[in-house]
């Protein structure tokens, strides 16, 4: 390869002359132009000193590496020989570089050079630049394909490495580089050359340091020099058909597409700027053209089609567009085109004949459009639609208007550019509409056509270029559109016409491709309606017409479906907002009958697709909403003019199915089910949707009468002899007496007409005046609906039937039904199943009116049963006979429709389908939904005559359908306006399920108990029968249970054990079958754990608890066997039946009869001994097992199982107490007896199970159990004024003496058990000699030090982390088991050990201290155990209050500190999530939250913190509370004592904002607590210095707090470990102390200044993120806060408190806000700006503060509080009003900090605030005001809100 070296000096020292002589150049380019010199120079001397001399390659090499002052010139000269070919060179250049590169990573100091090191790379990037500026030169001379790593070559890597290396040096050391313009010829040869395909290494080493050099290139070094338009052309064009090959093929995902992207994006972005600074003159306008307009285009529409329509690529396309066509300097050219003047109408409404001249260089962009047409090129004429939506843009910015801003002239210019680029299109429609072309051979070509002419119709709509209202182009605008929409009218008739060929498979038409062209029609009259509804005239019956032929064509393509759906939508909705509905409704019953009748004969041999097409348009949910919508807004007037509409219409679709109307025969099968489906679809939408009121009911039934007229004189033939008049009556219809096969649909038309008519008629009677419905009344034969009362008893008129409007009397609904039955039944061809629905819908109709007849006659009965006059008994006799009549047909009727429950019964759910409440769309898969749908509907209708065998098929049927659903996640198929489209049967069953109305009905309460148990028998079976049901309804033999079980070893199974289980479970894992069987039986289990319980009777219960049991035999039988594996699931299932029995016998123990000790006893023989022994074989069997999670689930069992005996316990002895004599029990089971046995027992086992922490721990669960529910029981006892503790006194009484000598073993057992656990030392337990009655506590303050024991701190602290659960979880037991002989040593007087309490109280301080300062995150067993440590002290607080010892107060002042610090570790874990007690229960904003099991576990340990410090602070003395209250001022203080050092706690932090400790926050959550806890007239005198002086500390938290960072979330945070409370939530619950304080005004009197500075707090905190939000640069912003992510909950929050603390101090505190109105104006002004911050993303960059509309409502809610208080008190405020007033206008107005204004839906929200304000400023400073706002917008505002408030919300003294 030839040696291309750098510019001869000579040439380089004479040009840098001239240039010297030409300008003087600045400082910077002289030293740059001093340095070429110098370098020339070192050239010169070289070529004269020396002579070629040869030297072989490793010389020149260790040139090169020879460290010495010489080596970078040595490098020069090397290039610059004649005689070393460029590979050496190359070679020699990328080793000079590899060797520079380590030189400055190591940063090592270096010899000096004799050139220096900026010299050299100046001379190596002119000399890598001339080497590929060459190379590409001998490419495009000889035509060869360019080779990878040929050296020096463009395509050499090393070349590319050299060229980036010299770029970043000259980057860092700010030197000054420059670029030939031939650099982009280089760029344009590689991309030539570039392949989409898969790279290897030295490919994707070449393009990833190409593209590299190209960025640094343009963005650190000013680009090339001398650059022009032709360059940049050929170099965008030949990127943008590569780029495009990528897109349209889809391959932006892999590494070379990837590749082309970027290098797209890189180049086109200085080709933006290059099109910015040097606007195209005409023939560069000409050229950008010719050669980028077509491949723009392509890609401006692949690209917004695909999956980077929101990527830089489409931002950047966009930009060039906007740069190269519509730059400033041309875009004047196409705002004067003049194109509509040949379109302006004449004074003959003929647009004038003229022609557009367009005279400068912008005509060669529409002629290259018009080429573009005639050329078919498809993508560019797609992206014509986004080209036009980017030239009104364009305009827009220009100009800098909105789109409602634009003018009139404007428009009209705008218009004239979408005329220029439709016409071409126009000229090819036209093209086909001529004679001798076939539409069938250039469907394609049309497609394109009518696909482009949408893309623009598309953005002119969405754009609003044309509004109406604001034309000025004197009709030349909508002289246009008719235009386009004659012709795409004309188009589609000959469209049309190919319809029926595509049924013909000869006829060469396909079917897809009419398919496609159709639905562009379709849309693009859709387009055009939108843009004018003028434009397609009043003939809309052709139009549906033309729907409806294309519908047909939706069978295999459905997606013209949703086009035309959404065509006829829009048409219905907006003739209804012209108060047009009937002409655009029956106008499409007009155009569905004359389909039908111009039926071709092929198509009526494919009359089942088109029937199908005409069903899913008309019975769409869209449409039918529409119709519903559009009927539903008729006037009230016109409501009766409607229905006789309607009726006309009804009275031709009959002659038409006669024939008579268009005197055609069709297919009257074909004609049948359109009349059924379609047209009655519609009729009855219509009578449905009509609203009557009482100002129209006269009229609605005149009309409804003339409507009943015609359809009468059918169906009364069929009314009166329903047997022998069937076949007549469908003559009558049909016009004819040939037998045909769809005679359902006429039987539907006329019924759902019938129903329709009578539903609304008899709402009309109702509304009507009385005597207006009494005549009413006469015509139907209605005596319920007209009269009440006396009137109706004194009415002796028979009940005429269902059909009696029609004919009087009417025969029973039941022979019809039965007559049409048989008529259809023998039609076995034909679905009938919309009328079975119908025949079952009218039945339950009659059924309605046969209750209340029932219910009435039997009222009318039972009183007459009371006269003895003969009269009245003969009259009772009669009453009787009828009613014997009625009841028989409401029991064939109800009968009938229970007989199809068996359509449910035998169906699967996975074969039927859903439905979609369109009657004409039902069929066999979907009748069971539907049947099932309308029987759900209307249970206390049919189930009062059912059957008892069909009430349990029908409970049995709602189980199975909707139980294996209930934890499932449903997601219903929902329309876009919030309907539901489809339901499915267990939807409706899960409904109906949840609602609890179900379960008032007797036969529910009767035989639900028996169908629950049958269908949970029945799904357990496979698992443990083999298959066989099981009956889990048996009574057990218990006592043989119990026996079997060993607790020592696992139970053996043989034929004799009662928990041998005939089945063997697979050694592999669970299969699919068996685990959905257990997801739905704990489903089932946790839905009757809800179920209302309150309807359950004794036998329910006894039912339900009987098979709960019995399950949990079976499981456990199961369990203990060693041939399954399914034990995880099983042992699952075990908790779920013992956590379902807790629930349902807590619930029906509350109920206090007779009955329910027996109930809950299983008369005597109910297991007890069951609960204990079954959980210690489960503690046996899974002792060993290591898994985490069967142990929590153990755990979670020894809960549940302690729950059921406290249930237990507690129900038997409130339930068998008489008030004299308490344990006297006369029914067999008596409460003394059971307790001692099961207190024995739990005594016998406590002296087994010691050495097992497993089987204690269960133990333990039922020991504190049995305790609870005695302690539970003697509260009770005691609320209802019984005294049970007397019983407890006696002495030498028996059972008494046994119960607390168990309790004595129990405390044993505890303190032997605790001090093995926790002590050091060897003792074994604390000494029982100091057994006492009375807690003695005094020397407490000591310890334990006088016990000589030591706690082991160190076993007590790996408990908190999560090491040795079952030592850990037993811990736990024995605190809440102690916690209960706490207690009932306050009720009865046990004994106590004071030491022992020492001892917990000293292991309680060891743990919540471990616990807040861990500064780990906590396990869940953490929470676990400190659940029973705050338990123990809660206990112990109230225990301290009942028996009120001297406790010393260092050791009560221990307590409290435990709790602060306890509380606030909590707080920090919860982070953003902690409040205070009060805004958890008083919250308006607070919404359901989904927390993990250890968030739950954390809020329900802090909650339990704060029930036991409002115990120690509630119920303690005076002395102690001012003690508790002076602790925790000191801790809002932040002080903090520590050995000789004082710490203070609260911090001011960075810029961002403070912090604090964890205790600081703790005091602000108990300070809360105290201002609720503190009762009583002493204990408040006593605290109200403390608390007031504490109110002044929260202001100082609030200033050290303050900042834009308690305003955003991090966004990598998952998990709740902080290791300091979240400023923003210490700052919300700051907030809120002050508002209580500063609502108990009568108790805390707040200075002056508190009130000031309180007022002040809501301008301080949202003054931070107005600042951040009003900022336009986003690199201004705080870097800590800029990776964040705005807490959009947090702030409303924070909002809301602000505006109630703001409300609470001008309600309470009048005076002092009135001293300090400005801080309150401020404060209010502040909160009223933030409401601007919604959905502003066009001004406030991503990242800033932003709240969503639905925050934004809530927060002007909040905000108009304020306001109305500020009315409430304006007798005090005064002139002051106007100043809020006056803000809210000028920030509604747009001129806030945003100038954005209100949005419509916040503002709707703070109105009646702003109203408020108005009332509340006099005349005068109304007027004030209005001097003050002047001129403009603002006066405007005023004017508008005094207009609104006089309108709607002054009072004016009338009612």
């Amino acid at each position: 390869m030839a040696d291309y070296q750098s510019p001869r000096p000579e040439k380089s020292s004479n040009s840098a002359m001239k240039r010297k002589k030409k300008r003087k150049l600045p400082d910077s380019e002289k030293k740059n132009e001093e340095k070429d010199l110098k370098l020339s120079r070192i050239d010169q001397s070289d070529d004269l000193a020396n002579e070629p001399i040869e030297e072989d390659k490793e010389t020149s090499t260790e040139l090169l590496e020879d460290a010495t002052p010489w080596r970078n010139l040595q490098l020069v000269l090397s290039l610059q020989k004649k005689n070393l070919n460029i590979d050496k060179k190359v070679e020699l250049a990328y080793n000079f570089v590899k060797s520079s590169s380590i030189q400055v990573a190591d940063d090592t100091t270096q010899p000096s050079q004799a050139v220096s090191f900026d010299r050299v790379i100046i001379f190596l990037n002119n000399w890598i630049q001339s080497t590929l500026i060459s190379s590409e030169k001998q490419i495009r001379v000889s035509g060869f394909t360019p080779q990878f790593s040929v050296s020096g070559s463009c395509l050499d890597y090393r070349c590319w490495n050299i060229l980036k290396f010299c770029l970043e040096e000259g980057m860092k050391l700010h030197i000054s580089l420059s670029f030939s313009k031939d650099i982009l010829k280089v760029i344009h040869c590689i991309t030539k050359n570039m392949e989409v395909k898969d790279l290897n290494d030295n490919e994707l080493t070449l393009y990833n340091t190409m593209l590299d050099c190209i960025s640094l290139i343009f963005t650190s070094h000013g680009g090339v020099s001398n650059e022009n338009l032709d360059l940049w052309i050929m170099l965008i064009g030949t990127v943008l058909d590569l780029v495009l090959k990528v897109v349209t093929n889809k391959l932006d995902a892999t590494i070379s597409g990837t590749i082309v992207l970027n290098l797209t994006c890189l180049v086109l972005d200085p080709f933006i700027k290059f099109l910015r600074l040097h606007p195209n003159k005409k023939n560069g306008f000409q050229d950008f053209v010719d050669k980028l307009l077509e491949p723009l285009l392509c890609l401006l529409h692949v690209v917004h089609s695909s999956n980077l329509a929101m990527s830089k690529l489409l931002k950047l396309i966009e930009e060039v567009f906007s740069q190269g066509l519509f730059h400033p300097s041309h875009i004047d050219g196409f705002l004067n085109l003049q194109s509509l003047s040949k379109y302006k109408p004449s004074d003959d409404e003929k647009p004038k004949d003229s022609k557009t001249v367009i005279r400068s260089y912008h005509r060669h962009l529409f002629d290259k459009l018009e080429r573009l047409v005639v050329e078919k090129k498809a993508l560019a004429l797609f992206g014509e639609g986004e080209f036009f939506r980017l030239y009104v843009h364009c305009i827009k910015r220009q100009d800098g208007l909105s789109l409602s801003s634009l003018s009139g002239e404007i428009r009209k210019s705008l218009f004239d550019f979408f005329v220029q680029i439709m016409e071409p299109l126009l000229s090819d429609i036209d093209h086909y509409l001529q004679d001798e072309v076939e539409l069938g051979s250039v469907l394609e070509d049309v497609h394109c056509t009518l696909k482009s002419c949408n893309s623009i119709l598309t953005s002119l709509m969405q754009e609003k270029v044309y509004v109406r209202v604001d034309d000025t182009s004197e009709g030349a605008c909508v002289s246009f559109l008719k235009l386009i929409c004659d012709k795409i009218t004309l188009l589609s008739g000959k469209i049309d016409r190919l319809v029926p060929l595509t049924f013909d498979v000869n006829s060469g038409i396909c079917k897809e491709f009419v398919g496609l062209v159709a639905k562009e029609v379709v849309s693009c009259l859709q387009y055009l309606l939108e843009i004018d509804y003028e434009v397609l005239g009043n003939d809309l019956e052709s139009l549906w017409l033309l729907m409806f032929s294309f519908g047909t064509l939706g069978h295999n393509l459905t997606s013209i479906i949703p086009e035309i759906l959404h065509l006829g939508c829009h048409m219905v909705n907006l003739y209804s907002e012209l108060r047009q509905v009937g002409t655009s409704v029956f106008s499409l019953c007009k155009a569905l009958r004359r389909s039908i009748s111009s039926t071709t004969k092929t198509e009526s041999n494919h009359s089942e697709s088109r029937s199908k097409s005409t069903r899913s348009i008309l019975c769409s949910p869209e449409l039918r909403l529409s119709i519903h919508n559009a009927v539903k807004s008729i006037p009230e007037g016109q409501v009766g003019l409607s229905i006789k509409e309607l009726a006309t219409d009804v009275s031709e679709s009959l002659e038409w199915m006669k024939g008579t109307l268009d005197n055609s025969h069709h297919d009257i099968h074909f004609k049948s089910e359109v009349l059924g489906s379609a047209l009655s679809e519609v009729y009855t939408s219509i009578l449905d949707s009509l609203m009557v009121t009482t100002g129209n009911s006269s009229l609605v039934g005149v009309s409804l009468n003339s409507l009943m007229t015609i359809i009468s004189s059918s169906l009364s033939v069929l009314i009166s002899q329903p047997k022998e008049g069937v076949h007549e009556f469908l003559s009558i219809v049909s016009g004819r007496k040939l037998k045909f096969s769809n005679k359902a649909g006429i039987f539907i038309f006329f019924f759902r007409l019938y129903m329709s008519s009578r539903s609304i008629y008899r709402q009309a009677i109702s509304l009507a005046p009385p005597n207006t419905s009494k005549k009413m009344s006469e015509i139907m034969r209605d005596s319920f609906t007209a009269y009440s009362g006396n009137d109706w008893l004194e009415k002796t008129e028979k009940d005429n039937g269902y059909f009696s409007w029609i004919l009087q009397p009417s025969v029973s609904l039941l022979v019809i039904i039965e007559a049409v039955s048989d008529v259809c039944v023998k039609e076995s061809e034909t679905d009938f199943s919309s009328l079975t629905y119908v025949l079952n819908a009218m039945a339950i109709q009659r059924l309605v009116d046969l209750n209340r007849l029932v219910n009435s006659f039997e009222f009318v009965i039972k009183r007459n049963d009371k006269e003895e006059d003969g009269i009245i008994r003969k009259q009772n006799k009669r009453l009787g006979k009828r009613l014997l009549k009625l009841e028989e047909e409401a029991r064939g009727l109800s009968s009938y429709i229970t007989g199809h429950l068996s359509l449910l019964n035998k169906r699967k759910l996975n074969d039927e389908n859903g439905w979609d409440f369109a009657v004409a769309t039902i069929d066999n898969k979907s009748l069971p939904c539907a049947y099932w749908s309308m029987i759900c509907q209307n249970i206390d209708i049919w189930s009062v005559h059912a059957s008892k065998k069909k009430l349990k098929m029908f409970l049995s049927i709602l189980l199975e359908s909707s139980l294996p659903f209930v934890g499932s996640n449903f997601k219903h198929i929902v329309g876009e306006g919030g309907s539901l489209k489809i339901v499915m049967k267990r939807d409706i069953s899960l409904e109906l399920l949840k609602n609890t109305m179900l379960y008032e009905e007797k036969f529910v309460q009767k035989h639900m108990a028996s169908r629950f148990c049958q269908f949970l028998g029945e799904l357990v079976s496979p698992l443990f029968n083999n298959g066989d049901t099981i009956e889990l309804q048996e009574e057990c033999n218990w006592p043989e249970v119990l026996s079997s079980l060993e607790i020592s070893s696992v139970v053996e199974k043989d034929s004799s054990n009662p928990l041998s289980i005939k089945k063997s479970c697979s050694k592999q894992e669970v299969d699919q079958s068996n685990q959905i069987i257990y997801t739905t039986c704990e489903n089932s289990l946790d839905f009757l754990s809800w179920m209302p319980k309150r309807w359950i009777n004794s036998k329910s219960f006894s039912l339900y608890a009987t098979c709960i049991l019995n399950l949990e035999r079976r499981i456990l039988g199961t369990l203990l066997g060693d041939k399954c594996n399914d034990h995880h699931e099983l042992l699952k299932l075990f908790l779920c039946c013992r956590k379902t029995l807790n629930h349902l016998m807590f619930t029906f123990s509350q109920e206090k009869s007779q009955n329910s000790l027996t109930a809950l006893h299983f008369k005597g023989k109910f297991p007890a001994l069951w609960l204990l022994k079954s959980l210690l074989s489960i503690q046996h069997k899974f002792s060993k097992d290591p898994n985490s999670h069967i142990h929590n689930l153990i755990f979670s069992l020894n809960d549940h199982t302690s729950y059921v005996f406290l249930t237990l316990i507690k129900g038997t002895l409130v339930n068998s107490y008489p008030l004299t004599s308490p344990f006297n029990q006369e029914d067999g089971i008596k409460a003394t007896n059971f307790m001692i046995q099961v207190s024995e027992t739990l005594k016998d086992h406590a002296k087994l199970m010691l050495s097992n922490y497993g089987k204690a721990a269960s133990v333990l669960a039922c020991f504190h159990g049995f305790l609870w529910g005695l302690s539970s029981t003697l509260s009770h006892m005691e609320t209802q004024s019984t005294n049970l503790k007397s019983v407890f006194s006696r002495r030498n009484f028996e059972p008494v003496d046994k119960l607390k000598l168990c309790i004595d073993t129990y405390t044993s057992f505890i303190n032997k058990s605790l001090c093995e656990l926790v002590l050091e030392d060897s003792v074994s337990e604390v000494s029982s000699d100091g057994y006492e009655k009375r807690l003695n506590l005094e020397n407490l303050d000591m310890g334990i030090a006088n016990l000589n024991i030591n706690i082991n701190k160190s076993f007590l602290l790996s408990l908190l982390e999560g090491k040795n659960l079952e030592a850990g979880l037993f811990l736990r037991e024995l605190f809440i088991s102690y916690s209960a002989i706490l207690k009932l040593n306050s009720q009865i007087k046990t004994p106590l050990l004071s030491k022992l309490v020492a001892i917990f109280i000293e292991v309680s301080e060891v743990l919540l201290s471990g616990f807040s300062k861990n500064i780990k995150t906590p396990s869940e067993l953490t929470f676990v155990l400190l659940d029973g440590i705050v338990k123990f002290l809660e206990e112990l607080g109230n225990h301290l209050a009942v028996t009120n010892p001297t406790l010393p107060t260092k050791v009560y002042e221990r307590l409290i500190d435990l709790h602060l610090k306890a509380i606030g570790k909590c707080i920090s874990l919860q982070g953003k999530e902690a409040t205070l007690e009060s805004h958890e229960t008083e919250s308006s904003t607070k919404t359901m939250k989904d927390f993990s099991s250890g968030i739950s576990c954390l809020d329900e340990c802090k909650s339990r913190l704060r029930v036991s410090f409002k115990v120690f602070v509630g119920k303690s003395s005076e002395v102690y509370i001012s003690s508790a209250v002076q602790f925790i001022k000191k801790a809002l203080i932040g002080r903090q004592e520590g050995g000789s050092m004082v710490v203070y706690q609260i911090n001011t932090g960075s810029s961002g904002g403070g912090n604090v400790s964890s205790v600081v926050a703790a005091g602000i959550d108990c300070l809360d607590l105290v201002l609720e806890a503190i009762t009583g007239r002493k204990s408040l005198k006593m605290v109200k210095t403390d608390i007031l002086g504490s109110v002044s500390c929260l202001f100082n938290i609030i200033l050290h707090l303050s900042g834009p960072q308690i305003f955003y979330k991090n966004p990598t945070s998952n998990t709740h470990h902080y290791p300091d409370p979240d400023p923003g939530s210490v700052i919300l619950m700051c907030i809120e102390v002050l508002t209580k304080v500063s609502g108990k005004h009568a108790l805390y009197q707040m200075d002056s200044c508190h009130v000031a500075q309180s007022l002040s707090i809501p301008a301080t905190l949202f003054q931070n993120i107005l600042q951040a939000t009003t900022r336009s640069d986003a690199e201004d912003m705080n870097a800590s806060t800029k990776n964040n992510i705005l807490d959009q909950k947090y702030s409303v929050e924070l909002y809301a408190v602000c505006c109630r603390m703001l409300h609470t101090l001008l309600r309470h505190h009048k005076r002092e806000s009135l001293q300090n109105i400005a801080l309150l104006q401020a404060s209010v002004s502040v909160l009223l700006h933030c409401l601007e911050m919604v959905n502003n993303d066009q001004i406030t960059p991503k990242g800033y503060l932003v709240w969503g509309l639905q925050e934004g409502v809530k927060c002007g809610a909040f905000l108009r509080r304020i306001y109305e208080e500020i009315r409430q008190q304006k007798d005090v405020i005064g002139q002051d009003c106007r100043l809020f007033l006056s803000t809210y206008i000028v920030v509604f107005s747009g001129f806030g900090p945003l100038k954005t204004g209100i949005k419509r839906e916040i503002d709707e929200a703070l109105r009646p605030g702003v109203y408020a304000l108005i009332d509340a400023c006099s005349p005068d400073d109304l007027q004030y005001i209005h001097t003050v706002l002047g001129e403009g917008p603002c006066r405007n505002t005023l004017a508008n809100l005094q207009h609104d408030y006089k309108l709607n919300f002054q009072y004016e003294g009338k009612v």
